[in-house]
């Protein structure tokens, strides 16, 4: 087994790119913000004059681990994970069941000279980084955000049975007069309506921020990163957007992402005049139902440990964290001292921001 790094354009080469996808499929716990797709349409978009590189490790010939990541150039040079902001985990990428990869990977990721100092996001505390660095006694590690994540029956039916009674009579209006006379119709997009569905998007998550004089999550940057990927997912399998329409009118959206055995809640919005008829609730109901239907076994919420998330009784309740290890020097020092309160401040606008209630 061996370890090296590679340049961004190595990363990108087709060759590379061919053991990548081979990559993913053979990593139960890959996400889709370890593809290469996310991962290049996020540098198009986000990594300006930051230099890129991967930690790659290979057995036999064949790639078993990929931990892509950028560093800065000043006033302390940091090394980051790549896909850092909009990304919900930012753990390694690695073949199954290979803690060994991972720990070859903290290894080579200490041994880069040109850094002052290693900044990991978003790395989810049951995934062997974390063990390893913990065990280590390696920098500073805390709290950044809770995933909760609901496993999923065999049948819809078990499903609507493990929901508390006011929840289940919301959602059982997928079923009744008004969605089976077509008045109501959540419409998924596809590689002909993705921009209108977009549109929609932005727009339906705009009103139900608006309402609450707040800006909510799709900047202009953050709308030109989301419209490139999802035509990319689209075309992939991998997206997974509903349009709520009412006499024909949309008043919700819904952003998932599916890959492998799991459904990933992303994003949502809807127009808070309709906020009685329960859009965001129906949608989400929509997109665990196909989830179920697909085969799927898992819904991960993501990112925020909200009421509305927690009245779907997901079972699990994972901690992503941040780790923070300076290097001897003393730039390296300040560099940790700097970002540990700016994450502090980060911490206090997030839970501002993070939605109370999605109805």
């Amino acid at each position: 087994m061996q370890a090296s790094v590679l340049s961004w354009s190595e990363l990108c080469a087709p060759p590379f790119r061919d053991s990548w996808e081979s990559l993913i499929i053979n990593s139960p716990t890959a996400t889709p913000f370890q593809t290469h797709q996310w991962q290049e349409t996020w540098a198009r978009h986000y990594l300006g004059t930051r230099k890129a590189r991967a930690i790659a490790v290979h057995e036999g010939g064949e790639l078993v681990g990929l931990f892509p990541l950028v560093r800065t150039r000043g006033p302390w040079r940091t090394l980051r994970p790549m896909g850092i902001g909009p990304s919900d985990y930012l753990h390694p990428l690695v073949a199954d069941g290979r803690e060994d990869v991972e720990r070859l990977i903290w290894q080579t990721l200490l041994e880069q000279s040109d850094a002052d100092l290693i900044d990991l996001h978003q790395v989810r505390a049951d995934k062997p980084l974390h063990r390893i660095v913990e065990a280590n006694g390696d920098g500073v590690g805390f709290a950044q955000a809770t995933c909760l994540v609901l496993d999923l029956p065999a049948t819809y039916e078990d499903f609507l049975g493990m929901l508390g009674k006011s929840l289940r009579y919301d959602v059982r209006k997928l079923d009744k007069t008004l969605f089976t006379s077509g008045r109501a119709e959540i419409r998924l997009a596809t590689a002909n309506d993705i921009n209108l569905a977009m549109d929609i998007l932005f727009d339906q998550h705009k009103r139900r921020w608006r309402k609450r004089w707040q800006p909510g999550a799709f900047t202009p940057r953050a709308q030109r990163f989301h419209r490139e990927w999802a035509a990319l997912a689209v075309e992939k399998g991998w997206l997974r957007l509903g349009v709520l329409h009412l006499d024909g009118s949309p008043i919700g959206a819904i952003y998932g992402m599916s890959l492998g055995r799991t459904t990933y809640f992303y994003q949502a919005g809807f127009d808070p005049a309709y906020s009685s008829f329960s859009p965001g609730t129906l949608l989400v109901a929509h997109t665990i139902r196909e989830a179920i239907e697909e085969g799927k076994n898992r819904f991960d919420f993501m990112r925020g440990d909200e009421g509305y998330k927690r009245r779907w009784k997901p079972q699990h309740s994972y901690e992503n964290r941040r780790l923070i290890l300076p290097t001897d020097s003393g730039r390296g020092r300040l560099g940790a001292k700097w970002n540990l309160k700016a994450s502090e401040i980060e911490a206090k606008i997030r839970k501002r921001l993070e939605g109370r209630g999605l109805v």
